[in-house]
């Protein structure tokens, strides 16, 4: 399969596009043919060197948000067949979007909403999960309270706009 691959950390140059060998899904991971991977913040940091840090063995396949199908699942996989229209995040250390197909476990991935379509689906995992713990799993954000949000126009701060409308916070 064709997938954009880095060898090294380091700026824009250091992708490739390349021929890798497709992932097969372990027991609990879902293999995805991927329809759009959204470009995030955070692709480029780990490509930079962030990766490293983090202990991320090259080479390294990026693109931590996706939109596809499932191709195949693993033995325990029960929540989702082949042909499920679904979205969600890669784990960098396992097989990133920015391939025709990645591996990830399956409780990292949802069902795609009807009206979604694939481009605006791939656009929400991790700036909405970024949004979810902020305000949520840290701050403990209720209905009735007051927030700020600053960046509201970046992906991020979108998502936190419309989740803490939706939990009733002003």
């Amino acid at each position: 399969m064709k997938a954009v691959v880095i060898n090294e950390y380091g700026n824009e140059n250091v992708l490739d596009y390349t021929d890798v060998q497709r992932p097969e899904p372990k027991a609990d991971e879902v293999l995805v043919k991927v329809h759009v991977a959204a470009v995030n913040p955070a692709d480029w940091k780990i490509r930079d060197g962030l990766g490293e840090r983090f202990g991320f063995k090259l080479p390294l396949i990026l693109g931590g948000d996706i939109a596809g199908t499932v191709e195949k699942v693993g033995v325990e996989v029960e929540s989702f067949k082949q042909g499920d229209a679904v979205y969600g995040i890669t784990l960098a250390n396992l097989s990133g979007g920015y391939a025709e197909y990645a591996v990830t476990k399956a409780d990292a991935i949802a069902p795609k909403p009807d009206s979604l379509d694939f481009e605006d689906a791939a656009s929400i995992p991790i700036a909405a999960l970024t949004a979810w713990q902020a305000m949520f799993d840290l701050a403990n954000l209720s209905s009735g309270q007051r927030i700020l949000i600053t960046g509201a126009s970046g992906g991020v701060g979108s998502m936190a706009v419309q989740l803490a409308k939706a939990k009733g916070a002003f």
